[in-house]
């Protein structure tokens, strides 16, 4: 028969019963649902709930001790010390210091069993810069990313970089082929609406010269491969090439025709949009700024935000040769539909979920030698 006779910490009453997590045995409040696990037992339950580990000591993974709290051991009788769950995530568990046993809230036990993976992820995000880092920036004048890994390959990211590469290098090989592609394939503002049907896809593969591909294709590298992660293939594509689609429609809309037939050319459209969904899913990231030789990681929204306004003030400068309005046009697509996409990612995603939240407290590091 269940035993009733163990009273609990948080209630105060004579409710806990025996239960399982998983295959633990353990004891729940069948009033607040929480769970008491003996010394080892919380050990013995995360284990078993990974395949890769045999042995697990949640104590060497703990965060800050917040102090003594008012719950009392169900066995001692002793107030118990409250800590954060992991040195980067801020949920709190009890702890007795005497028996060693756990107490964890119901919404809590489920973070505690996926903690290696958790505590995992937060090494990933706050790993420190290198001069290796450093040195990459200077140089190239591009963001070094910190994120973590894609559990896919994202082959339609590959995919697109080697369309764009190849047709950029034929158009270099011979200078006939560069007019032709550039003719049919780039987007002109004077061309039969039949043509730009079908330019408004294609314009998205041709770039103008090495840096401008150069910079894209890193761009697409960097954040293209964990929005394919989280979307799929499919649905990534899709989302790429409409809000590319999208971009130019803003840059044909409010482009001055006294300056001329417009040619566009270029992925930056479709790439700002992946910028504005990489900003929405991704909160917990981290992209490299430099000022002089010293390096910082910051937020998304920070570094978007900077390279929001530079195209802000370039277009009113009304500097040529840089289509700023197909910039923001995809940057505020990629926002729309992170925002319209976020509960969807987050239900499918449990690890960005989690992350999501706001007791993650994750450290964002400068470079020190």
């Amino acid at each position: 028969m269940p035993s009733t006779l163990h009273r609990c910490p948080n209630c105060f009453h004579q409710t806990l019963l025996e239960s399982r997590v998983g295959r633990q045995a353990v004891m729940q409040c069948d009033g607040c649902l929480g769970v008491w696990f003996e010394d080892g037992a919380l050990n013995q339950a995360i284990a078993h709930k990974h395949d890769n580990i045999s042995v697990y000591d949640h104590e060497q993974s703990l965060g800050k001790r917040i102090g003594v709290g008012g719950r009392l051991c169900r066995r001692c009788d002793v107030n118990m010390e409250r800590f954060y769950m992991l040195e980067q995530y801020e949920v709190e568990v009890d702890c007795c210091p005497d028996c060693d046993g756990v107490w964890l809230d119901q919404p809590e036990v489920e973070l505690a069993l996926k903690s290696p993976q958790l505590n995992s992820a937060l090494a990933t995000l706050s790993k420190q810069l290198t001069w290796r880092s450093m040195v990459f920036q200077f140089l190239t004048g591009m963001p070094v990313e910190y994120n973590l890994k894609p559990h896919r390959t994202p082959w339609v990211t590959y995919a697109m970089m080697a369309i764009c590469i190849s047709l950029f290098v034929a158009g270099q090989l011979n200078g006939q082929w560069e007019n032709t592609l550039y003719l049919y394939l780039g987007l002109h503002s004077d061309a039969p609406t039949q043509w730009q049907v079908g330019q408004l896809l294609s314009h998205q593969f041709m770039h103008g010269s090495w840096l401008h591909l150069a910079g894209n294709m890193y761009f697409l590298w960097v954040v293209g491969d964990n929005i394919e992660d989280v979307l799929g293939h499919w649905r990534y594509l899709g989302v790429y090439l409409g809000a590319g689609v999208l971009a130019a429609l803003a840059e044909l809309v409010f482009f001055d025709n006294a300056q001329g037939p417009l040619l566009l050319v270029g992925a930056s459209g479709a790439i700002a949009a992946l910028f504005g969904l990489y900003m929405m899913w991704f909160r917990r990231a981290s992209l490299t700024v430099m000022i002089l030789v010293l390096q910082f990681k910051v937020a998304p929204h920070w570094y978007f935000l900077v390279w929001s306004l530079t195209n802000i003030v370039g277009m009113i400068m009304g500097e040529s040769n840089v289509a700023y309005m197909a910039h923001l046009g995809g940057f505020l697509a990629g926002i729309l539909v992170g925002w319209l996409l976020y509960p969807w990612v987050l239900r499918n995603n449990p690890l960005l979920n989690w992350l999501s939240q706001p007791e993650v407290k994750l450290r964002r590091t400068k470079y020190i030698s």
